[in-house]
């Protein structure tokens, strides 16, 4: 209990307005708050050294009502930002610790990472981008598809080559966030985690929370950016190949337009808008909504409650109107994302796991007397193949068994 004489230790923290809340957080331990500036405003009491009676009497005098200091001291002591102080200690208790946040190349130059995202820089980068546009409106067949994919000659060549240009990429994408981040002073650790079957790196950024909301786009939108960038150069490469400016053999020009697939459809599953992904990050900034995603299955699950279903109605009236008119609009997306995600697994993924299917099958029927170096190839093609997406399939299983709670995400 925190009597009236007791005093608080609050540890440093910054502060960013944040429309009409403050977002408030220690960046050594990577936890930030939004609170309304009247809360604020009692944290900087304590932190003057104002003891728990003296800050509830500023309180009343200000506001006419009786705050309920013990929940606000208890909820920031369990978030870190607080502990009792050393001058009036609370028997009994027993200070729960923060564990801080891992930073990945936090060391990279920020001088280095300024002039990597310069203007100079996103203008080679846009005007490579363009250029790749230019050339897909004067010869359409440069834009890839699925069928890139599928090696009927050197199998296993060709998809280790592209599954190490699809993972390179990948990390390279999440490094273009960590630079990012990185040249605006903000430092970042990179994860594993699951979208759907399969298995990503991701970036936690949640220092972002730190800077002026018009600074955290490019953070954001840095491995899409990253993505068009690299596929912008496939591009170019292919279409030197085509018309004799670039020496390119079949196999070589095959193994590029494969690459300039993955890559483009990179940034097409950021738009699986049901999760996590940099676009819903970019979304929730611009319409200034703190937890989005979830407001937003509420608000679709109420909306199937009153179409008869049996779900029971959640009360979203606490959530501020101009956020319940973003979320209105997002579950719009929320479900667009959906059906381009279902679009995707019928139009990309069944498809091009259908045809290894008929080419690895052919091979297997045939033998290995029959032509010892296919079947090995087969083998190892269905190696690659299986394992990774196996081991996705099973992960996504578990994270839709495994009990409540035993597996989170930090924004």
């Amino acid at each position: 209990m925190y009597g009236k004489d007791s005093t608080v230790d609050v540890r440093p923290f910054t502060r960013q307005r944040d429309g009409e809340e403050v977002v408030i957080g220690i960046r050594e331990t990577g936890v930030y708050l939004a609170l309304p500036p009247e809360a604020v405003d009692l944290l900087d009491q304590f932190a003057a050294g104002k003891t728990v009676g003296e800050v509830g009497d500023f309180y009343r005098e200000v506001t006419g009502e009786t705050p309920d200091l013990e929940d606000f001291l208890t909820a920031l002591e369990s978030n870190g930002l607080i502990e009792p102080s050393s001058a009036s200690p609370r028997s009994g208790n027993i200070r729960r610790p923060i564990r801080e946040p891992k930073y990945h190349f936090s060391s990279f130059p920020q001088s280095l990472a300024r002039r990597l995202f310069g203007y100079p820089v996103l203008a080679c980068a846009a005007a490579l981008i363009a250029l790749a546009i230019a050339l897909i409106a004067w010869d359409y067949s440069l834009i890839p598809g699925p069928r890139e994919l599928v090696f009927e000659k050197r199998r296993a060549l060709g998809l280790t080559l592209v599954t190490a240009i699809g993972y390179g990429g990948v990390f390279l994408h999440e490094m273009a966030h960590l630079i990012a981040a990185r040249s605006l002073g903000v430092n970042s650790h990179i994860g594993i985690s699951l979208r759907l079957w399969y298995i990503v790196f991701e970036t936690d950024m949640t220092d972002l929370w730190s800077l002026p909301r018009r600074k955290r786009y490019l953070p954001m939108l840095a491995g899409i950016l990253f993505d068009a960038t690299l596929s912008s150069f496939f591009i170019v490469l292919l279409f030197a190949g085509r018309h004799g400016l670039l020496p390119l053999t079949p196999w070589t020009e095959t193994l590029l337009r494969a690459a300039a697939f993955i890559t483009m459809m990179r940034i097409l599953w950021e738009f699986f808008l049901f999760m996590r992904t940099d676009i819903y990050y970019v979304a929730a900034t611009f319409f200034n909504c703190k937890n989005m995603l979830n407001d937003t299955r509420v608000f679709l699950r109420n909306q199937r409650a009153r179409l008869g279903s049996r779900v029971p109605i959640v009360d979203q009236s606490g959530i501020p109107p101009i956020e319940r008119r973003a979320i209105r609009t997002y579950a719009v997306l929320y479900l667009a994302g959906i059906a381009w995600a279902f679009g995707s697994l019928l139009c990309v993924t069944l498809p091009f796991c259908a045809s290894y299917a008929v080419s690895l099958t052919r091979a297997f029927r045939a033998g290995y007397s029959a032509n010892p170096s296919d079947f090995i190839d087969a083998v190892l093609a269905c190696c690659y193949f299986l394992i990774p997406t196996g081991a996705g399939i099973a992960l996504w299983g578990w994270t839709l068994i495994r009990p409540k709670g035993t597996l989170s995400w930090q924004q």
